[in-house]
């Protein structure tokens, strides 16, 4: 999702250089098609490591760019072209528990690499930046902070037509609370399951909401997150008013956040937590955690919970679906704060990044090309 709005964005506010996008399968080729400065190249390869390492530069030099830019954890350590990549997050150093021995170890060994192999790095918060000074050795002072956005879909427009759809569809409550739950790791198909989402906690701080008499149900979406949580002891007793929606497509969720009364997110750490903005814009009123970025992105227009604390998320959830004036004012507050971070905004510091690493040469000659 960062990648695919960061480059549209690019692509638009940056239309007098070429960019060649490098992919690995020709599945996302086609999201670029308009755009008359985009080319893009399907170079597969068995090996992530291969492909970052020795298929990336190789093409590189083949269309002679002028830069090289990747928006995750990785950038060719044996080219002579500048290179720019971004700092998804700091989990991996804050909570190494919620990752295998041999993710930790490589992270340990190839982030402080990549590093210093960059020209510049971006990050995607400045929170994520405090986290790798404070428990890594790693260069940050020539970190410039883009921040990350929300996606056109994302507004306080409402189609009734389609929210009557979404909610018969997936049988919804009139009133309900949402989350966004997260039991896998990303990318990794032979991973164990991923302990940072927190959903244990956060289903006994709903349960603790009902027994104090809290009356909405909880809607989650999220793949196999009803599977997780009956994999670790939870029975249908507990999950009585638990609706698990599974996966649902990003061009659809903002429908989940109109019709919801509230939003809780109780992750560990979160690095951005695009969620956090996405219901900020369909004026969804969000309770997000305290750790790591959740506090910067929120920028005072949530409330804040510990996610360690199940009886502060039970609180929080009393707190929001009982008051209308607090939840109206979270609306309020979380539309002006998403006026700030946009992918546009994302695409100007990060545009500003490259001009500074390849000056921009307004002279008759060959293009630049970013790659």
């Amino acid at each position: 999702m960062y990648g695919l709005q960061l480059l549209r964005e690019l692509l638009r506010l940056d239309p007098h250089s070429r960019y060649v996008i490098l992919l690995d399968s020709p599945k996302s080729q086609h999201l670029f098609r308009e755009f008359g400065n985009a080319e893009t190249q399907v170079l597969p390869s068995l090996s992530k490591l291969y492909w970052d390492q020795v298929v990336a530069p190789l093409a590189a030099r083949r269309c002679n760019a002028d830069l090289i830019f990747n928006p995750k954890f990785s950038i060719p350590l044996f080219t002579r072209r500048p290179c720019v990549f971004v700092q998804q997050g700091s989990d991996w150093y804050v909570n190494p528990q919620n990752y295998p021995w041999w993710d930790n170890l490589y992270i340990r060994l190839m982030l402080p690499l990549y590093s210093l192999k960059a020209a510049r790095t971006l990050a995607i918060s400045q929170a994520t930046l405090d986290d790798l000074a404070k428990y890594t050795c790693i260069k940050v002072r020539d970190s410039v902070v883009s921040y990350a956005g929300v996606g056109h879909n994302f507004t306080s427009e409402r189609d009734d037509e389609a929210l009557a759809q979404f909610r018969n569809e997936h049988r919804l409550p009139p009133r309900f609370i949402l989350t966004v739950a997260r039991a896998l790791h990303v990318g990794h198909k032979h991973m164990p399951p991923y302990p940072g989402g927190n959903n244990e906690r956060l289903l006994r701080g709903y349960q603790r909401y009902r027994r104090a008499g809290g009356k909405l149900p909880l809607v989650v979406i999220g793949k196999r997150i009803e599977e997780y949580l009956r994999a670790r002891g939870f029975t249908d007793e507990d999950l009585a008013d638990v609706h698990f929606l599974g996966f649902v497509p990003n061009a659809r969720i903002h429908l989940a956040y109109h019709l919801a009364e509230c939003f809780v997110l109780a992750t560990l750490c979160e690095s951005f937590g695009i969620p956090i903005v996405e219901s900020f814009a369909c004026g969804c009123p969000a309770i997000v955690p305290s750790t790591c970025a959740g506090p910067e992105i929120a920028g005072g227009a949530a409330r804040l919970i510990n996610p360690l604390s199940e009886e502060d998320i039970a609180q929080a959830l009393m707190e929001v679906t009982t008051s209308s004036e607090l939840r109206q004012r979270l609306k309020q507050l979380g539309f002006k704060r998403v006026q700030t971070l946009t992918w546009r905004e994302t695409a100007r510091r990060t545009l500003s990044v490259f001009n500074e690493i390849v000056p921009v040469d307004v002279s008759p000659r060959a293009e630049t090309a970013p790659l």
